[in-house]
């Protein structure tokens, strides 16, 4: 099933997401939108939500000295997401608002994947 936005044909795509991939979309999407842009942030919030069962199973839990959240990287397997397409376009348009700023190179990761799906899918 594609569905048509700004001219590029996009089918519902899955991604596969590591903790820290699922920590950092969050941050790339805005603080305040209008309502369809909030039903969509609101549905990728949901799809990116690390359980409470995951936490446990990789050991995530925030460092108190160093205000960092830890977790075993060697028991972090890739969760499947399936984005919609509007969904997908809307990560793409957070990213691109962030594409000037200033951000750690493994944020920069997480961007790469977002248009990797992107491409992957036109």
């Amino acid at each position: 099933m594609k569905n048509q936005i700004n001219n590029i044909n996009i089918k519902k795509t899955n991604m596969e997401l590591r903790i820290k991939d699922r920590l950092y979309l969050p941050v790339f999407l805005p603080k305040e939108c209008n309502f369809r842009q909030f039903n969509l942030k609101k549905e990728i919030l949901k799809k990116v939500l690390i359980s409470d069962d995951e936490k446990e199973a990789v050991g995530l839990k925030e460092n108190a000295e160093t205000k960092r959240i830890e977790w075993d990287v060697e028991k972090d397997t890739p969760t499947k997401v399936e984005f919609t397409a509007e969904e997908l376009a809307f990560l793409k348009e957070s990213c691109e608002k962030v594409s000037d700023d200033v951000l750690p190179d493994d944020m920069w990761a997480t961007v790469e994947l977002v248009y990797d799906a992107l491409s992957s899918n036109m």
